[in-house]
């Protein structure tokens, strides 16, 4: 299974011209405003995510782009490490380049999202760029190849988790290029799909649904799963415990076919 993180995507009207798409697959609307006032971050909204615990509450205000160090702790017990206690084959798939995680890791503060955060207080790797098991998250020659790639990748894994940050960044610096991002995302999940992958997507907040401002919104954020499920969180904080009941009965599923 692929879990498709899409930072700094939300639910509006601009994405039935933007990212069709998404919209043929039918994606539920998520609650990501943490139940905080003003705008939703990464930092808190990510941390979420992976933790089901509420970050903002936690914190008392929306943060981000990365975790603060009062959430470290948090994230030591997040997807990743509770897939790795259990035994599952986990891969964070996401490239980087040596002199970011140089930049990145080396300063007073850890400027890593919370994925990557979560991934190395787990013991994975963040791969480098040319790694066979890693891909550019994003910028691709061949979106749709790349797609058919990540499919023939996840039959090796029980779970592998890339993030997609190029939809937030353009939002916020780059408004012109958004169709582009999107075009290469729709062709990325198109590739994807047709090699049969199994897909789950969610994001931490809007933004580029709404490419007139560059600007976060209080927007939901869509949920999506190719899946079965036998139920749907509302929220961020539900998304955590969703994922460990539907990725145990793949499992389990899977199990009683071999």
């Amino acid at each position: 299974m692929l879990f498709l993180f899409v930072d700094g995507l939300g639910l509006g009207e601009a994405l039935e011209d933007l990212f069709p798409l998404l919209l043929e697959l039918s994606p539920r609307a998520l609650d990501a405003t943490l139940g905080v006032e003003g705008l939703p971050q990464s930092g808190t909204g990510q941390t979420t995510l992976l933790t089901g615990v509420n970050a903002a509450k936690l914190l008392g205000h929306h943060q981000g782009p990365f975790p603060s160090p009062r959430l470290r702790p948090l994230l030591r017990q997040s997807l990743y490490a509770w897939a790795k206690e259990a035994g599952l084959r986990v891969l964070h798939a996401n490239a980087y380049r040596p002199e970011y995680l140089k930049r990145a890791t080396g300063g007073r503060r850890l400027m890593l999202s919370a994925f990557a955060q979560a991934a190395l207080l787990a013991g994975l790797p963040l791969l480098p760029l040319g790694h066979s098991l890693a891909l550019p998250p994003a910028f691709w020659e061949d979106p749709h190849g790349v797609g058919a790639r990540m499919a023939a990748l996840t039959r090796s894994f029980d779970l592998v988790v890339l993030e997609y940050w190029a939809l937030d960044l353009a939002a916020h610096r780059h408004p012109d290029t958004l169709p582009e991002r999107f075009r290469e995302l729709s062709l990325f999940l198109k590739g994807f799909l047709e090699e049969g992958g199994t897909l789950l997507l969610t994001s931490d907040h809007g933004n580029a649904e709404e490419p007139w401002h560059p600007k976060h919104t209080r927007n939901p954020v869509p949920l999506v799963y190719t899946g079965k499920t036998p139920f749907w969180p509302q929220d961020l904080v539900g998304v955590f415990s969703w994922l460990q009941v539907i990725i145990t009965s793949k499992l389990t599923k899977s199990d009683r076919n071999t």
